[in-house]
């Protein structure tokens, strides 16, 4: 039976989530080589330019494979939890990989004459959403396993989309960002799984003509989520800088050396003689 003395920081499983164009990407490929690349969103021409302006192996250090369905990465997880030389395996992104997984339904579905059909095209409903969600399901089962066996670093990586949510009852407003996927449920449920999630934003200029700085959050703000169990501060600007060399890594190796802090013993109290209403 381990102990929180064998728990180990060295591998991290981690969900970075935020809109489209705020570095996500850039800052998954700053972590340990080599690694692998679940490309469901197909758009791995992005990561060339910050590849080789930090000296990243193009034909060593990154592997990758574009997906259209379920299937095809499911069998290749199956094939890392067995065999797995990669210190780092991305999923870029959750959003398109759940696309591909109702797709796949989908597709069946009409090859079966099942399924509904608006104006020609298929529509996805109940049905694929259930298989959208045990789908994710699986996918993060096999993933801790890869991640607790062979000690590599898991990244999701995630969209997200404003909600506004109205409680007329006590005349309340509450705006937040959520993870974009097709079933609501499994989405509120995919940041439990993780160690760390951190959200990115851009922070904008009040000056027009000055370019923003891209940063993320470590903890929760109230709209948008987000935790860490590393010495993180609670704002990471990062710009064009590699997150996980210049800040992850040293917060992992700030928490290994830190010593245990003494807890202070109270003094304790004088124990009063019981109160009774009624006299022997």
């Amino acid at each position: 039976m381990p102990s929180l003395a064998d728990v180990k920081l060295d591998a991290l499983f981690t969900m970075l989530k935020g809109e489209p164009g705020t570095r996500k990407s850039t800052c998954a490929l700053s972590y340990p080589k080599p690694q692998y690349w679940f490309s469901t969103d197909q758009k791995m021409e992005a990561l060339v330019l910050p590849a080789k302006r930090w000296g990243v192996d193009l034909r060593k250090d990154i592997q990758f494979d574009d997906y259209k369905d379920w299937d095809a990465p499911c069998a290749k997880m199956k094939q890392l939890q067995l065999n797995c030389p990669f210190k780092t395996i991305i999923v870029d992104s959750i959003t398109s990989i759940g696309d591909a997984m109702t797709s796949q339904v989908k597709k069946l579905k009409r090859t079966q004459g099942d399924g509904k059909v608006i104006g020609g095209i298929p529509v996805a409903g109940f049905e694929e959403f259930n298989a959208e969600a045990s789908a994710f399901q699986e996918m993060i089962a096999m993933l801790k396993d890869i991640h607790k066996f062979h000690k590599v670093h898991i990244i999701l990586i995630a969209h997200v989309i404003a909600v506004r949510k109205d409680n007329d009852a006590n005349k309340l407003t509450h705006h937040s960002r959520t993870i974009v996927t097709g079933a609501e449920k499994i989405s509120a449920k995919l940041a439990s799984y993780m160690t760390e999630v951190y959200h990115f934003n851009i922070k904008t200029e009040f000056d027009a003509e000055k370019e923003g700085q891209y940063a993320l959050m470590t903890t929760h703000t109230g709209n948008d989520y987000a935790r860490t169990s590393l010495p993180l501060s609670k704002e990471i600007t990062f710009n064009s800088e590699p997150l996980y060399e210049k800040w992850v890594e040293p917060a992992i190796r700030k928490l290994e050396a830190e010593s245990p802090i003494q807890r202070i013993q109270q003094p304790s109290l004088p124990q009063k003689p019981p109160t009774t209403s009624f006299s022997a």
